[in-house]
């Protein structure tokens, strides 16, 4: 019975058009990122693993070899539920190093572009096979189901579809760490389509062979002789090569390294696949014995290979076998598509471009022409998967076609395992032992498939078949020939340092050891020039702004360690681009390392990094000595001292939090860079600092902000890493400092503030002294001006001598206040915190001594305090807090401005108010302005202590001070400042106790009508 060809080519050419629709507006991007991005699309997208091997190979195992088939499920499970100590490195390495193949990885740990060609020409010849096996499958299920239908046109029609959406969404980004989202999404559409046929195909064939569960028990204990061979013991069978060869392929298959590590750079996606994956597959392995009991039940005259295909024919359900072809369509398709977009661009970076390259001019888009080179890798790899398909016409299984392809790429596993762990491993023995291994699968599994041998020597097939018989001892033949000859050369061949290097980088066990060297160039810039020769400018200058951009680094980046940061991250994205050979070579050649430098103080924090990242695998005393190094780490950088550290060539190696803190300067954006790069003013202190043989600076003025500040330094010479010519880490002494800075600012305005405090003392004494002296000839003078007043007749003679008295009892009034400063309140009673003050006298005597200044004389004062208002107090104190404000007032004001003072008294307080009309106090300084040391006048003018000596003062008197600014809101002018202090009751006093002489006098000349305590 055949069926027409509309209804095939309609249901192809729809579920391509939906894959087509899924990969368009998931690039589009139509569907939420948190879809497309879901690590279950991930492990769906990992369902390319079931080719039409595992669709149609898995039925014919199971019938051959019983529950064989089972390995094919069981060994890759079995992969990724080693996925930590297997997948998760792999992944690490082609993320960090955009890697984006087998072979990438190969060149990148060998150093070797032998080793990159080689293993492609390994992948290529036993690939096509598999991709010629794809093309069979679906050639073979059109012709089963109609045998006047060609399968060579349709099967070139398929090719051409395939390769079209191939080419469409898989180079859509040549670089590799670019995903293509539109095709994991049509894949993992794909597997949806494959599982949902699978389980249709079981459940149809339980319920109509069977009639459910029961008949299925009932037909397996009655048809024991037919069933015979699924149930053999699997001891009989070549279990554990199969489990091999299936465990390896996420490894070694181009398709399954794609999707696993290419198109995935997510470590949690992986770690969900590594439980989600395997039950995918146990879901798609049950159909399996179902389908394979259903078509020895029916009889089906087909190969056990296409059963699921025969199943709806047997039952006459048209609909059930156009579902059957959906499966081995959407098998067949997801392979060839992921296969070849993995082998282009093993074949381009391996190649082709180390042989040939675009010419880097302005009139070349290198993207655009490796866009096109790939897109052309793709059609003639499918194409050429097509002539093997028409060279084989059907001559031989599945089966075999695919047991072929998977021992060729097998050959590789020695070498990947060498990569992650055996660092000893070089190109040598890799090469030697991949040839070893290939030429006996060649020998005695490729030749044979491909020539017949009977044609020649008919004695001959004998031969072959004993060699397709045994192929599971073959496998471990060619392997341990492999592995051996690897070992072997390895151990008596050298490595290079550069191949050491990488397999440094490679390791699971050991973190690497980063290159201590620094590129020649200087600068980004010249960066940019570099690459202009080999990549032309414009490329150039879009790698190495990305570059910039995935390292978040500034155009202007000139650090040494930065600047190597960037050569390696350029060598990286470089090989996303044109494979690790030809992007090491570029970088090697074109970007060279300084030969005449061969250390970064960066390296150090560069290996914390890497060991930061590395210590949880840490145990025992390396566990230990971490513990020792963070402990010691955390110690200097939480030192309440700011600490700092050059090497040799003054660049920074250390910068704690105190030394960002005082500095302003982020350890992030200093560590690495030569301290006469800093920000002024630090730059000219710590070089000159730094070129000095004295090891200390004591109290060196320097402006800061605008301000001056002092500070101290102090050094020592410290033993630093550093390496040699050879590579060697060797302990050096060699202009490595280590360097504290102190901020004594606060200390020399102290002693600043001491040392004034004691001149004024000792003017104070001096005073004291001159005005004794000056009393005498006062009074004498005084004397005579009174008797020649009295004794003379002549009235301009009086009226001379009433101004001579006028003048003499000024001066006098002059001295006693001096005196009276002066003595600092030595004349004060005990108990002189009680004494009564009068603020009216306070502040007329602190307006006579602030008038003594020519500049005082040019502001105006006006004491509007009341002859009533009198506080509990320290005459001496209080007269020091009045001098202070209102020089500070009479500092704010200008000519003919007007400094006003006047009171305000309840029942138990006066309120003092200080007010200028200068240029007033910002808001945001109001809160510091009673700080020791705060002050926003010029160096030499104040010392900030003025302020904070008034608030201890008012708080001895258990009072308050606020400050109040502007005063005129609308032009932003003028200053209060409010005192509120006790006021002083005259009941709980005795009157002649405590009452300071100067304010009994101004009592006693008080208007008798006002009386004390009055409240005005």
């Amino acid at each position: 019975m055949g069926y027409d060809l509309e209804p095939l080519l309609f249901v192809s050419v729809a579920y391509l058009l939906l894959l087509f629709s899924i990969a368009w507006i998931t690039d589009k991007g139509w569907i939420p990122q948190s879809v497309v991005r879901h690590p279950l699309t991930y492990v769906l997208s990992l369902g390319v693993y079931a080719s039409s091997w595992a669709y149609y190979g898995s039925i014919g195992i199971a019938r051959d070899s019983g529950y064989l088939f089972l390995t094919l499920y069981i060994g890759i499970s079995g992969a990724f539920l080693l996925a930590p100590i297997l997948l998760t490195p792999i992944l690490k390495i082609t993320r960090s190093y955009q890697l984006s193949s087998l072979a990438d990885l190969f060149a990148f740990r060998f150093r070797s572009s032998a080793a990159g060609i080689f293993a492609t020409l390994i992948m290529l010849a036993s690939i096509t096979l598999l991709l010629a096996m794809q093309i069979q499958a679906v050639s073979d299920s059109i012709h089963l189901i109609n045998q006047d239908i060609s399968r060579i046109n349709l099967a070139f029609l398929f090719c051409v579809l395939v390769t079209l959406f191939a080419i469409l969404f898989g180079t859509r980004h040549i670089s590799s760490h670019e995903h293509h989202q539109g095709l994991v999404m049509a894949l993992a559409l794909e597997s949806i389509l494959k599982l949902a046929v699978l389980l249709t195909l079981g459940f149809v064939a339980l319920n109509e062979v069977f009639g459910g569960f029961d008949g299925l028990e009932l037909w397996l204990h009655s048809s024991n002789d037919n069933i015979a061979t699924i149930q053999k013991p699997i001891e009989d069978s070549p279990w554990r090569s199969m489990l091999l060869l299936f465990f390896a392929s996420v490894i070694v298959m181009p398709h399954m390294f794609h999707i696993t590590f290419t198109e995935n750079r997510d470590e949690h996606s992986l770690n969900v696949a590594s439980w989600a994956f395997p039950l995918f597959l146990l879901v798609l392995s049950l159909a399996v014995p179902v389908l394979t009991w259903a078509g020895i039940k029916l009889n089906l005259p087909f190969s056990p290979e296409y059963y699921a295909l025969g199943i709806g024919r047997a039952l006459d359900k048209p609909w059930l076998t156009v579902v059957s072809f959906v499966g081995s369509l959407t098998a067949a398709s997801g392979l060839i598509i992921v296969t070849t977009l993995a082998l282009s661009s093993m074949i381009l970076n391996h190649l082709v471009m180390p042989f040939w390259r675009p010419k880097a001019n302005l009139d070349v888009d290198i993207y655009r022409a490796l866009v096109r080179l790939k897109r052309l890798l793709i059609s003639a790899l499918i194409m050429t998967a097509y002539g093997f398909y028409l060279l084989f016409d059907s001559q031989h299984s599945l089966y075999s076609l695919g047991l072929v392809a998977f021992v060729g790429v097998l050959q590789l596993l020695p070498g990947a395992l060498c990569v992650l762990y055996w660092p000893k491993a070089n190109h040598y023995g890799f090469i030697a032992g991949l040839s070893a291994g290939c030429l006996i699968w060649l020998v005695t599994m490729l030749v044979p498939l491909m020539i017949d041998i009977s044609l020649y020597n008919q004695s001959l097939v004998v031969y072959q078949n004993m060699l397709y018989d045994n192929w599971h001892r073959i496998v471990f033949l060619s392997l341990g020939a492999n592995a051996g000859l690897v070992v072997v050369i390895s151990l008596f061949t050298r490595m290079r340092p550069v191949e050491a290097s990488a397999a440094a980088a490679c390791q699971v066990e050991s973190p690497t050891r980063s290159n201590r060297r620094i590129p020649i160039a200087s600068s980004t810039y010249e960066f940019q020039e570099m690459l202009s020769k080999p990549l032309g400018s414009i490329t150039a200058a879009k790698e190495v702004q990305k570059a910039l951009c995935d390292l978040n680094m500034r155009e202007d980046e000139t650090r040494p360690h930065a600047l190597r940061r960037l050569r390696e991250r350029l060598e990286k994205n470089l090989s996303g681009l044109f494979g690790p050979t030809v992007s090491h070579g570029i970088v090697e050649t074109f970007l060279p390392w300084d030969q005449q430098k061969d250390y970064v103080a960066q390296d150090i924090h560069f290996m914390e990094s890497r060991l930061e990242s590395y210590h949880s695998k840490l145990s025992g005393l390396a566990a230990e000595l971490d513990s020792l190094r963070r402990y010691h780490r955390d110690t200097l950088d939480k030192l309440p001292l700011a600490l700092f550290s050059v090497d040799a060539n003054q660049e920074v190696m250390l910068w704690n939090q105190a030394m960002s803190k005082m500095t302003g300067i982020d350890a992030s954006k200093v560590v690495g860079l030569n301290i006469r790069h800093l920000a002024s003013p630090w730059n000219e202190l710590l070089c000159q600092f730094s070129s000095l043989d004295n090891p200390h600076l004591h109290k060196h003025k320097l402006e800061v902000g605008g301000t001056q500040r002092y500070f101290s330094i102090h050094k020592a010479m410290v033993e630093a890493p550093a390496s040699d010519t050879s590579g060697n880490i060797s302990g050096n002494l060699s202009d490595n400092k280590v360097m504290l800075l102190e901020d004594r600012t606060e200390n020399q305005m102290l002693e600043n503030q001491l040392f004034h405090s004691e001149r004024l003392a000792s003017i104070g004494q001096l005073a004291a002294g001159v005005a004794h002296e000056i009393g005498n000839p006062i009074t004498a003078i005084d004397s005579l001006a009174q008797e020649l007043k009295i004794l003379s007749d002549e009235s301009d003679t009086r009226e001379v001598a009433s101004q001579m008295l006028d003048q003499t009892q000024r001066v006098t009034r002059i001295v006693q206040t001096l005196v009276s400063y002066a003595h600092s309140g030595q004349t004060r009673h005990e108990d002189s915190k009680s004494a009564v003050v009068s603020l009216k006298h306070c502040v007329d005597e602190a307006i006579s001594l602030l008038q003594l200044s020519h500049k005082n004389s040019q502001v105006r004062f006006e004491n509007l305090c009341h002859h009533d208002h009198l506080v509990a107090g320290d005459q001496q104190k209080i007269q020091q807090v009045l001098i202070n404000l209102i020089a500070n007032a009479v500092d704010a004001s200008k000519a003919n401005d007007k400094v006003s003072l006047h009171t305000a008294a309840n029942a138990h307080t006066v309120t003092l108010t200080i007010e200028d009309q200068g240029h007033g106090i910002p808001p945001c300084i109001q809160d510091r302005l009673f700080e020791p040391f705060f002050t926003t006048k010029e160096a030499g003018k104040g010392t900030g202590l003025g302020l904070a000596l008034t608030w201890n003062i008012i708080e001895e008197h258990f009072g308050s001070i606020r400050v109040e600014s502007p005063v005129n809101k609308v032009l932003k002018t003028g200053t209060q400042f409010i005192i509120s202090l006790p006021r002083y009751e005259a009941e709980n006093h005795s009157a002649n106790k405590n009452i300071d002489p100067a304010t009994r006098e101004s009592i006693a000349s008080r208007p008798e009508s006002m009386m004390e305590g009055e409240v005005l």
